[in-house]
């Protein structure tokens, strides 16, 4: 696996930047669950620079806060929600100046889901914050951390386990785990928050692409305007959905050439040629005709959305929109902790912000809302 993941690192499309100070970063993308699959993904973003800002609309990056790489756990949900919810507290806690307070437990959020609190949502993934309203308060994560453990499976449900046992693993599946029924630590009240839908795809399909209104960066941008906070949106990540938070545009900022919209195609296709390898070696005929179905439809949606961006004229010079994300870990950054009580588990977190392309927002987003406080 680490001969593939360097391989598919030194392997990626590589885009000239222009003449800015914007620097590309390299994020790695894991499946959501196994039925997405088994390989993760990398992809480049852009890292901006000081000159990316002039002229944007930038009110709401004072209240960002970094979050710690998600790596495998497929809680880019839970990340994206939590640091919603971390952006209102800090708006509407201007006295608090301790960035640990303001520092939340995606952990508790994630435990929430594993709980059933979700079980009556009317659609889950723009309805979650409704979950966290049931409980109105949360963990810091300095109190009930985003960590690694040892884990095991017992009955198809992670249980601790202990070190090094058999049949047991050490990750941030752990986080999944709830655990704090024992914990002290005062808890934080929160308003109760509300959603508005922007867009949702037509067939609820997290793995959608083109199907966003022609106005979707409009209507993001205009969403942003109405409360002057984030939005969150859910798009197809080469093949696997993910969750992320726009704080914030730009209608002067360079694309750098479009490096994600621009080169999705030639991933999705990369993609389906790894998963066709795959069906070769299937130990079933019907095994091998799910992934080659599978494959053909990384390739049909690459070919949408490249056919796509041809029509509306391909990548434009200028225009991004501003994203917190949990999959860009950035050695510019500080070290983040999973366990305290190991050593060599550390991980940078993420870029405070990454751009992508309104590109990104046209072709590839199927879901997007708006959440906020209430009372």
């Amino acid at each position: 696996m680490a001969k593939l993941l360097l391989l598919l690192l030194f392997t990626l499309p590589t885009f000239a930047l222009t003449e800015s100070n914007s620097r590309l970063i390299t994020g790695l993308k894991y499946p959501n669950t196994k039925s997405e699959g088994t390989t993760p993904v990398y992809s480049k973003a852009i890292i901006p620079s000081s000159e990316s800002f002039n002229g944007g609309y930038n009110s709401l990056l004072q209240y960002v806060t970094a979050s710690p790489d998600q790596e495998n756990a497929g809680s880019c949900l839970f990340m994206s929600s939590t640091g919603t919810v971390e952006w209102w507290y800090s708006k509407l806690n201007p006295q608090i100046t301790n960035p640990k307070d303001k520092d939340l437990s995606e952990r508790y959020f994630m435990n929430l889901s594993k709980e059933g609190l979700d079980n009556d949502l009317d659609y889950w993934p723009t309805d979650m914050i409704y979950a966290l309203n049931k409980r109105g308060k949360i963990y810091r994560n300095e109190d009930y951390r985003y960590t690694k453990g040892w884990y095991k499976s017992v009955g198809g449900k992670r249980i601790p386990a202990i070190a090094h046992e058999e049949k047991a693993y050490y990750g941030i599946s752990y986080s999944w785990i709830s655990l704090y029924d024992d914990l002290t630590a005062p808890m934080i009240k929160l308003p109760k928050f509300e959603r508005e839908i922007i867009f949702k795809d037509p067939a609820a399909n997290r793995w959608n692409v083109t199907t966003a209104p022609k106005d979707i960066v409009s209507k993001i941008k205009n969403m942003i305007k109405k409360r002057n906070a984030p939005v969150l949106a859910i798009y197809n990540h080469v093949g696997f959905w993910h969750a992320t938070m726009i704080v914030g545009f730009n209608d002067h900022a360079s694309t750098e050439g479009c490096p994600f919209v621009g080169t999705y195609d030639q991933r999705m296709n990369a993609r389906a040629d790894e998963i066709v390898e795959e069906a070769n070696a299937a130990s079933t005929t019907s095994e091998k005709n799910k992934l080659l179905r599978k494959a053909k439809n990384f390739r049909k949606r690459g070919k949408q959305v490249d056919d796509s961006l041809t029509s509306r004229g391909g990548c434009r010079d200028k225009g991004v929109f501003y994203v917190r994300d949990s999959i860009y870990s950035d050695p510019s950054m500080p070290l983040y902790d999973y366990d305290l009580e190991n050593e060599g588990e550390e991980t940078h977190l993420n870029a405070k912000v990454i751009l992508r392309e309104y590109e990104w927002a046209e072709h590839l987003i199927n879901h997007a809302y708006q959440i906020y406080p209430i009372q």
